[in-house]
């Protein structure tokens, strides 16, 4: 008979470990050589091992407030008490934490899929309450949403094949089934839903009872190991990060060195990459800093710029992340420096796998997520627009002889009274105080026409920051205040294209010229694609059609 005490249970924080030959491997070195006390012990039958401290007695934080505004200290001092139990089950094992606990991993022992691996097999995608992501190209942007009584997945807006979510939490769906303690002690409950919070670890309740939380433990093994994947939740799992320390970092970092040296390679792509911070805003005008001792002021960032200053083979992305460029709007604002390393994109292609950095972070592209790209891309591009634009080099040049973006979208103003110019007026908003571009042109139909002009030499940077501007111009514009504000922008050059505007973006198109060669998906650069068909993805979500528009 099981007693009530075998059914004990406590939320904790549990993480899965890389395995390794004794479980003192799995503390951090700076633990094993500091002021802690390190047990071997066992639990039930798995061995294990128990480590504990208290750390050194600190003043608490409002203390100064009280002495600021008496005069009196009250010399008040706080220890916070941790620990963290190591244990071996059946082969994997596991690390449970308490109080700062999760301090006494060795952070390249965690394995940081385990909290996905648990959460796709286990939570109901329309019932998440709180999610964390990165963004695939933007280290810079953390999004934490909560929605307390739970609103759905896709309801955070998500864009499954390009961003890397670092924690879900809501309820088990009701088809799960976890032979977990806690279960077995409230399952019975009317109402009852067992939560998790998955991130690195996964907070949950376990038994506290050692033959109880083994028999949990292992039930973690198995519903990661033998449950299956919710199909909704499975996109999740297309792209993923390699952490700190990662044992392929170094061969990465060394072959997109190679790279930056021989672009010319069949190892992969290099290319410039727009950091996340500069995608929402106006366009970059200007580029200034240094790599290494090479001074950088230019108003086309590219490749060439950044290989400039590294003269230290060996030291190359050394060197980029060390050095520091900023990009600066028309009225020369800038958007801040940020290390020069992550305005540089890298793709390495091995025979099994495809990884890319960005951002300088590294990522491990899925082939699941290689084929949706492909396939998104495609259906982009075959999704034309039934009007054509007119040739680039038909509009007047400048007095260098080009043809700037700028002359381009007047010129077909002037040429085709269905689009409106509005390149460069920008709309002010409480979430964008120095504003934003709605679109380079309104087209036929009240479209949204982003205009860009791109070649080898540029790279990925502009068409990234194109995609990403117009997803930035069409989101924006699906808030009722910010709409208006458009309206009454084009009210001031056409009222009456104004009064027929409606409520929303009617459409969005990417209006595209490549000097050196023909665009399709083929020629478009690989770190534009991840952009684009986020763009896609979102705005199929909002019911905002999406296509291309190749400029002759």
């Amino acid at each position: 008979m099981i007693s009530e005490s075998d059914l004990a249970t406590r939320r904790m924080r549990v993480y899965r470990l890389h395995q390794a030959p004794d479980l003192r491997d799995l503390v951090a070195p700076k633990i094993l050589d500091g002021d802690v006390l390190i047990r071997e012990v066992h639990v039930d039958t798995a061995p294990a091992l128990l480590v504990s401290g208290i750390s050194e007695p600190t003043p608490v934080d409002w203390a100064g407030a009280v002495r600021s505004l008496t005069g009196v200290d009250l010399g008040f001092t706080t220890t916070t008490a941790s620990a963290a139990l190591f244990v071996d089950v059946d082969g994997t094992s596991y690390a449970l934490t308490f109080g700062h606990g999760w301090r006494y991993l060795r952070d390249s022992a965690i394995d940081r899929e385990f909290g996905l691996d648990l959460a796709v097999r286990m939570l109901d995608p329309d019932e998440i309450r709180r999610i964390t992501r990165w963004a695939l190209s933007a280290k810079a942007r953390v999004d934490h949403n909560l929605v307390p009584g739970g609103q759905g997945l896709w309801a955070f807006g998500l864009r499954e094949h390009a961003e890397l979510v670092r924690n879900l939490a809501g309820p088990v769906h009701r088809d799960v089934r976890a032979e977990l303690t806690h279960v077995r002690r409230r399952g019975a409950y009317r109402n009852f839903r067992l939560s998790l919070d998955c991130g690195d670890g996964v907070q949950i309740p376990l038994g506290i009872e050692g033959g109880s939380l083994l028999s949990d433990l292992r039930e973690l093994t198995r519903v990661t190991t033998e449950g299956s994947i919710h199909a909704r939740l499975e996109p999740l799992r297309w792209v993923r990060r390699l952490g700190p320390g990662h044992e392929l970092t170094e061969q990465l970092d060394a072959t997109a060195a190679d790279l930056l040296a021989d672009p010319g390679t069949e190892t992969g792509e290099i290319g410039i990459s727009y950091p996340a911070r500069y995608y929402d805003g106006p366009t970059v005008q200007r580029y200034r800093g240094s790599v290494g001792d090479t001074q950088i002021d230019t108003d086309e960032l590219t490749v060439e710029d950044l290989r400039s200053g590294l003269a230290d083979s060996d030291r190359r992305l050394a060197t980029l992340r060390t050095s520091s460029i900023e990009g600066l709007d028309e009225e020369g604002h800038s958007g801040g420096g940020v290390s020069a390393l992550h305005w540089l994109a890298a793709e390495v292609v091995e025979p099994d796998s495809r990884f890319v950095l960005i951002d300088g972070d590294w990522y491990q592209l899925g082939e699941r997520y290689v084929a949706h790209v492909e396939r998104v891309v495609s259906d982009a591009f075959a999704n034309r627009p039934d009007w054509t634009l007119p040739p680039w080099e038909d509009a007047p040049r400048n007095e260098q002889g080009r043809v700037v973006e700028a002359a381009y979208n007047v010129y077909v103003a002037e040429q085709d009274d269905r689009f409106l110019c509005l390149d460069r007026s920008l709309l002010k908003t409480r979430v964008h105080p120095r504003g934003f571009e709605a679109c380079d042109l309104l087209g036929p139909d009240n479209v949204l026409v982003h205009v860009k002009k791109v070649s080898g030499g540029t790279g990925s940077s502009v068409l990234s920051h194109l995609f990403a501007q117009g997803l930035v111009s069409a989101e924006s514009l699906t808030d009722r205040e910010t709409w208006d504000r458009f309206v009454r922008l084009v009210a001031e050059r056409d009222p009456a294209r104004a009064a027929t505007l409606g409520h929303r973006p009617a459409g969005l198109v990417y209006a595209i010229h490549r000097m050196d060669k023909a665009l399709h998906p083929g020629t478009l650069f690989t770190f534009a694609r991840s952009a684009l068909v986020s763009a896609a993805v979102a705005l199929n979500t909002y019911g905002i059609p999406l296509r291309i528009a190749v400029i002759p």
